[in-house]
């Protein structure tokens, strides 16, 4: 696994229903937590450093979107085994989605989370001035 750990899936998943849903691929859980993060990547990054996040050495578990993949990758996993999903994984579904959206707008924003790198382009006096423009000689 690259992000999640199993005990991450385990916390909202029927343990039986995920071994069934890998037991004829074993790479498929990967492969979904893969695309997954593929799109909270693709989400989160007007806000954080998701390299940094998503790190193959370090990764940064935060807890939220822990929760937020585990429902995703679960969700996936239990489509893979043929069942029905069910209401409550649906549910679960769309609540995953409605956080990454939040997240994206900017509504939900965590301080423990590492920032974007600010890109700094040009300098100090190419930036926009602005000042009083009823004043007929036009002093800031």
């Amino acid at each position: 696994m690259i992000y999640l750990q199993n005990k991450d899936l385990n916390a909202y998943t029927l343990e039986r229903l995920l071994d069934e849903s890998v037991a004829d691929f074993e790479q498929a859980r990967d492969e979904l937590e893969e695309h997954r993060i593929t799109e909270v990547k693709s989400m989160i990054s007007k806000y954080y450093d998701v390299e940094n996040i998503f790190s193959k050495t370090s990764p940064v578990r935060h807890p939220h979107i822990i929760k937020i993949l585990a429902k995703m990758v679960g969700y996936d996993m239990k489509r893979r085994t043929g069942r029905k999903a069910g209401e409550s994984n649906e549910k679960d579904l769309e609540w995953a989605e409605r956080e990454l959206d939040k997240m994206h707008r900017g509504i939900i924003k965590f301080d423990d989370l590492p920032a974007k790198p600010v890109e700094s382009t040009g300098t100090t006096a190419s930036k926009m001035l602005y000042g009083n423009l009823k004043n007929p000689n036009f002093y800031i």
